[in-house]
């Protein structure tokens, strides 16, 4: 059984930015998920940072949904949003180079047969950049990460092509449930487990169940993380089911 260290505080928001920060190699590679949480880490991880002097650090992304950059759903717009005027290089997994990418990143709702294979081939090679420009970064810092209720984390959804993939850093990915619908681009396992220390974050009641399966139980996708400077970070409703 994987076995995950894990802390329960009243203020997630400010362990979360003290936690990050200690582990933050200098100049570092950092790289932040969405979801409804990263709105509340951002505040606190930034001045956190606002702290550290030397070279700038490198911040990105875990994953993100193949929409345009001022979409609401994007990812990299609410995390830059809550960084601004944080000195920092960013990296975002999507950089239009071409309206033809442009008007395919706008076509996610009703995409017909040949839209989506295009959308498909566009997420690929975004995966691709993307790998190629995170090897440029030593070391792997720290890389922080949400808890669906599924057992999902970054954008690697049960039963999906990229549990698998042991080859690939970065690759597309899509959720066979459709409960995520919007293709995605993700780091895979072996990414994940490259950084020095992943920071799982779950919040809410509505959590409270699958965090127990993650910690006491096995058969998620997220136990494909190594347990080893692994923490998860819990407000007292996520953890109020913990069975032991």
């Amino acid at each position: 059984m994987t076995r995950f260290q894990f802390e329960i505080t009243e203020d997630v928001p400010g362990l979360f930015g003290a936690r990050v920060n200690e582990h933050l190699a200098q100049p570092g590679l950092l790289l932040l998920s969405g979801g409804h949480t990263i709105l509340e880490l951002l505040g606190p991880l930034k001045s956190s940072l606002n702290s550290r002097h030397g070279d700038p650090l490198a911040i990105g992304q875990v994953d993100e949904r193949l929409v345009p950059a001022d979409d609401d759903r994007s990812n990299w717009l609410h995390i830059s949003k809550g960084l601004a005027d944080l000195d920092y290089l960013a990296q975002p997994m999507i950089n239009c180079h071409t309206p033809t990418e442009k008007q395919l990143l706008a076509d996610c709702d009703s995409p017909d047969a040949a839209t989506r294979d295009a959308r498909t081939a566009l997420a690929k090679g975004y995966a691709k950049r993307y790998e190629f420009l995170l090897a440029e970064y030593q070391p792997w810092s720290v890389a922080h990460l949400g808890l669906g209720s599924d057992g999902h984390t970054a954008s690697l959804f049960p039963d999906s092509g990229a549990l698998n993939d042991r080859n690939a850093l970065v690759t597309a990915n899509h959720d066979p449930s459709n409960a995520n619908p919007i293709e995605r681009i993700t780091l895979t396992f072996p990414a994940l487990n490259r950084f020095s220390f992943r920071i799982v974050v779950a919040t809410g009641p509505e959590k409270a169940a699958i965090v127990d399966r993650a910690l006491n139980g096995d058969g998620l996708p997220i136990h494909s993380l190594d347990p080893t400077n692994t923490l998860f970070l819990l407000d007292p409703a996520a953890a109020s089911g913990l069975t032991s």
